[in-house]
Order: structure tokens, then C-alpha cells, then sequence
């Protein structure tokens, strides 16, 4: 099979190259179109993050990989930090397999990353509006939309926050359900806590206020989150009115004590409150956890929550492996039936041609309904005669090493005398 990849990835590329090397949504409109014409026959350009992919049919033997890949980097200007080492090279099947666990999730940085199927998706929808999509490409990614969809609903791949602030949203979703009527507070604006506050918000949240040291940090959070500011001070008043806290700030002492949130709780008339303290040392007392309704999560305890899903993310790869054997199997049955039709159907082309020949010869001798008759007559004939060379044809795509599959096809192709 004449697919190839080339690419570079998180395994073989630093954050400095795969940044370098980033080609959006927009670029690679333009550049696309640019790199079939010159190098393929059809091609689609994968570019995240965390890797920068090019799954392509090259044009002529006379292509080589290593012209693609200094087109990439020189489109860039990245000479000074991307060269030839960060690449890998694969072609046919694995580059398929590679596509595969990409598009699942088992390739990613992040085991199970549930964005990067939705990201070769729109790589591929890119490359058919440019039009640069052929059948074996179109039948490729397919292939891996059906493995990414079905790690995702066979597996539990995808399942667990595996980052600490996902781990907190996750917990704020069991214990609220709905985020949406749920009030936040964020005390400090450290970037988990920021990442944290930004997950909620996402989900929903309310309203958000914001309380730190720094006016101007918290006034630019506020902005992000569409949020409001107050002052340290007014963090215990403010206890009451809220569902979720997260608090990261370096203090010497704890910024919410035991006796705080039991009078906040007294107010709120005890209805339930997430606290999140990702504060090194911690910023709230530990024994706020003994108040009833009272969920206090520390650190630790979301980092333990975030890498027992890792670890059960890891444990399901076995399972993901076994889809795209799977997959990878189907498709390598399509491609071997697909390289057999064009000479199934100029077999056929060439059958029907002689009959309309001959039969044309006669049609004056018949009647009109007579000919109808002998036009059925040869049409069943000719299809019963090629029955069995056409099954032949097909059984010689099952499992057959390609070498003796061309060799067949070419012997079909002389016997008959087609083009």
C-alpha cells in the first residue's frame, strides 16, 4: 500500500519543536492544497499540540519522504529548532495502526485524551473541503473514526479525571449534579486553582467570587471568569452564600478554621459545601472535614483520585489494542477487494462490450421483441461465464501475500487483454 506518514510527536519532539511546528485549523488550509500538489496524490494534515502529522499517497517513486519534511519545516522558518531527527517515517500498515491509536486515545500524552478524536475529525474535514481526499484516505480515517468511537464506548479508555482540577470538577459534579445553580468562590490564583475555577465555570457555574492579595490578579481573573471581586476580609461572610471553594494561597496559618465554616454552615442553613484546598501548607483546618456536609478535599487526596484513574486508564490499553486489531483487520480485507475491482470491473466492461458488438449484428433479423429476448439470453449467458473467474479474482485478495495478488491480477489482465 502506498500510504505514508510522516510526523513528530510528545515522544519525539520537545514543547519548543511541536509550538514551532504548529500549523492551525486556517494554515492548514492554505498550506494542504500546497503539499498534494507538489509531493501527493492525496493527503491530510493532523496538527494538536502534540503532534504534527502528514498521512499522504505520495505522487511518483520519485518523492521522497525527507522533501515533505523539509517543506514543514521550512513553510515554519523553523530550521533553527525543528530538524530531521524529531520525525519518524512509517508507511502501509502502520502508518493505519498509528492513526488508529491516535485517533483512540492510546497515543496521546494524556491516556484516554478525549479531545483528540474530534481533532482528526477536523483534520479530515479540512482535507475534504480542500478537496485533497481520495478513497484510500477516506477509507483510512474512517477506519480510525470507528476505533477512537468504539475505545470510547467499549472501554473505559476516556473514564476519570486524571488532572487535579478535573479531579475537583468531577467531585463537584457527584456531589451537586447541576453546577449551574452553584455559587464558587476562588481564594489565591494560583494556576491549578486558576485551571480548577476555569473547569467549573465551564460546567456552568454561577457566579464566581474572587479573593487574593494581589487586586490586579484577582481583577484579571475576574475578567476570565466573568466574576467578582472582594477582599480577604470578606472571605467569611461570603462562606455562607457559596457551594464551592478553592482556596490556594501561602499562608502560615489556616485561612479557614473549624469554628468559620461551622458558622458559615449555620447560615446556609446546612446545606452541602465542596471545599478545595490545594494550598501548600494547607490553608484549611483539617477537622472542617468532620462538620456534616462539609466535603473537604486537600491535594493529596485529589492527586490520589487523579492517578487511580490514570492507572486504571493504563489497564484498559489491552482492551483498545484488541479494537484496532480488529479494525485494522477490516481494513485490510477493503484494501485487498479494492485493489481487485478495477480488474473485476474491466473484465466485465470487456464482456459486455463483445456482446453488444455481436448481438448488434443480428438485430435486424429479429423482431423487435425477439431481440429483447436474445439481449436477456447473452446478457444471463455472459454473466453465468464469468462468474467463477470473478470469484476467482476476489478469493485472490483473501489474506494473499501483495506480491502474488499483483502477480494474479497481471496474469487476469493479459489473459483477457485488458487495459
Amino acid at each position: 500500500m502506498d500510504l505514508l506518514l510522516v510526523g513528530l510527536n510528545h515522544k519525539t519532539a520537545g514543547v519548543e519543536v511541536r509550538e514551532k511546528l504548529y500549523y492551525t485549523l486556517e494554515e492548514t488550509k492554505e498550506i494542504l492544497p500546497e503539499i498534494v500538489h507538489l509531493f501527493l496524490k492525496e493527503g491530510v494534515l493532523l496538527s494538536t499540540c502534540n503532534r504534527t502529522e502528514l498521512y499522504g499517497v505520495l505522487k511518483s517513486d520519485e518523492v521522497k519522504p525527507e522533501q515533505i519534511v523539509n517543506f514543514l519545516i521550512s513553510k515554519k522558518e523553523a530550521y533553527q529548532i525543528v530538524d530531521y531527527s524529531h520525525f519518524y517515517i512509517m508507511r502501509s500498515y502502520d502508518a493505519v495502526r498509528h492513526l488508529l491509536e491516535v485517533a483512540s486515545g492510546i497515543d496521546s500524552m494524556l491516556i484516554g485524551d478525549v479531545q483528540i478524536l474530534g481533532q482528526v475529525k477536523d483534520a479530515y474535514e479540512v482535507a475534504v473541503k480542500c478537496g485533497v481526499v481520495g478513497t484510500l484516505l477516506h477509507q483510512v480515517f474512517h477506519t480510525a473514526f470507528r476505533a477512537g468511537k468504539r475505545a470510547k464506548s467499549e472501554t473505559s479508555i476516556s473514564e476519570g479525571a486524571v488532572s487535579i482540577s478535573y479531579a475537583a470538577v468531577e467531585l463537584a459534579e457527584k456531589i451537586f449534579a447541576d453546577l449551574s445553580k452553584k455559587k464558587g468562590m476562588l481564594i489565591g490564583a494560583g494556576e491549578t486553582a486558576e485551571l480548577t475555577a476555569k473547569h467549573l465555570s465551564s460546567h456552568g457555574m454561577s457566579e464566581l467570587y474572587i479573593a487574593n492579595r494581589t487586586i490586579e490578579r484577582a481583577q484579571k481573573l475576574a475578567e476570565q471568569f466573568n466574576g467578582k471581586v472582594i477582599t480577604l476580609e470578606e472571605i467569611t461572610d461570603k462562606l455562607s452564600e457559596v457551594d464551592i471553594v478553592v482556596s490556594s494561597v501561602a499562608v502560615s496559618d489556616y485561612i479557614l478554621t473549624f469554628s468559620q465554616v461551622k458558622n458559615a454552615m449555620s447560615k446556609r442553613g446546612n446545606r452541602p459545601i465542596l471545599i478545595i484546598d490545594i494550598g501548600v501548607p494547607r490553608n484549611v483546618e483539617p477537622s472542617v472535614k468532620e462538620i456534616e456536609n462539609v466535603f473537604l478535599e486537600d491535594i493529596d487526596s485529589l492527586e490520589s483520585i487523579a492517578k487511580a484513574n490514570y492507572e486504571r486508564r493504563l489497564s484498559e490499553i489491552p482492551k483498545v489494542q484488541r479494537i484496532i486489531d480488529e479494525e485494522l483487520k477490516n481494513f485490510i480485507k477493503w484494501y485487498e477487494s479494492y485493489q481487485v475491482a478495477p480488474t473485476i470491473k474491466l473484465l466485465r466492461e470487456r464482456f459486455e462490450e463483445i456482446r453488444q458488438i455481436e448481438i448488434e449484428k443480428y438485430r435486424n433479423k429479429f423482431s423487435p421483441e425477439d431481440f429483447q429476448k436474445v439481449d436477456a439470453l447473452t446478457r444471463s449467458l455472459v454473466n453465468k461465464l464469468l462468474h467463477t473467474p470473478t470469484v476467482s479474482i476476489r478469493e485472490s485478495s483473501n489474506g494473499k501475500p501483495e506480491s502474488e495478488r499483483i502477480k494474479f491480477i497481471q496474469f487476469v489482465r493479459e489473459l483477457f487483454g485488458l487495459e
